[in-house]
């Protein structure tokens, strides 16, 4: 204090100034450490996210053209070319036996997946999952079919049909201004899943206990609900592969794969479904990795 009051009055404001400074600079300091730090972190942020997830109906367009509607079991099969009826040696018409709808579950910076399906059992209808390849060329989906055409799905794509998912995938991209046809050929095996609440005394029906998890998560306190508007949940998990030329991620990390939902039935058992019912079948997908 004595050495203070010694100094000269100019002194004493260059001490007191460069006292400030120094405060301000020990202040600064770290605000601007965090400022540092947050741009850092906003540039990790920006590399490794946004991780996307659609699901669509085929080659990515919007959910409302994923249109299951009605089945009727009495139809008859259609060529997915011709768009005629299929008939067989004698000339008479073939019997539908399946029905199959393409969808598609796409995104970026994704490597596995969980799709989920649940529906409810009101019509006894079975549902299976399948992977699908897309075709612009019919001979060729037919080709890859074994000329099978009961493997083959045809869509017609929509006109402005992207406002749900704009995600371009290097070789599939999408022209919103043209629409035509598109052919999607099902894998022989059925995708790998299982059922996680199927009614171990009936497996056409989802289980019944309302102590279950999956119930009382699906209702809640509801112990009442009729047993074939209990849904079945069925879940997969998916990987995609990342390697050689077989790579389903393209260049910018983004992706596109291709499901056929299948939907049979067995035709002594319709026979006893006298009063039908809507059923409600539901898509969610889950980002593993």
């Amino acid at each position: 204090m004595r050495r203070m009051r010694k100094r000269s009055v100019s002194k004493k404001v260059r001490l007191a100034v460069a006292l400030g400074l120094t405060v301000a600079v020990l202040i600064v300091a770290p605000v601007y450490a965090w400022f540092s730090f947050q741009r850092k972190a906003a540039e990790m942020y920006k590399i490794e996210y946004p991780n996307s997830l659609f699901i669509n109906a085929a080659h990515r367009e919007d959910r409302i053209f994923f249109n299951l509607g009605g089945i009727d079991i009495n139809d008859f099969k259609i060529d997915p070319y011709t768009q005629k009826q299929v008939v067989d040696q004698d000339g008479n018409a073939e019997k539908v036996t399946q029905m199959m709808y393409a969808f598609s579950v796409s995104g970026s910076n994704t490597t596995t997946f969980r799709l989920q399906m649940a529906h409810t059992t009101n019509n006894l209808f079975h549902y299976t999952i399948y992977e699908a390849k897309q075709f612009s060329d019919y001979n060729a989906a037919k080709a890859a079919a074994g000329n099978n055409t009961d493997l083959i799905v045809r869509y017609d794509t929509n006109l402005d049909s992207h406002s749900e998912n704009t995600l371009q995938v290097i070789g599939d991209r999408y022209d919103d201004s043209v629409a035509g046809p598109l052919y999607y050929v099902r894998g022989n095996s059925a995708l790998s899943g299982s059922y996680v609440n199927e009614d171990p005394n009936n497996s056409d029906l989802g289980l019944k206990d309302t102590s279950n998890l999956y119930y009382s998560t699906t209702y809640g306190s509801i112990t009442n609900v009729e047993a074939h508007a209990v849904p079945k949940y069925w879940v997969s998990d998916v990987t995609l592969d990342t390697t050689g030329d077989d790579s389903e991620v393209d260049a910018n990390k983004n992706f596109c794969k291709y499901f056929i939902l299948v939907v049979t039935w067995n035709n002594a058992q319709q026979l006893t479904q006298v009063d039908k019912e809507s059923d409600m079948i539901y898509f969610a997908v889950q980002r593993l990795s």
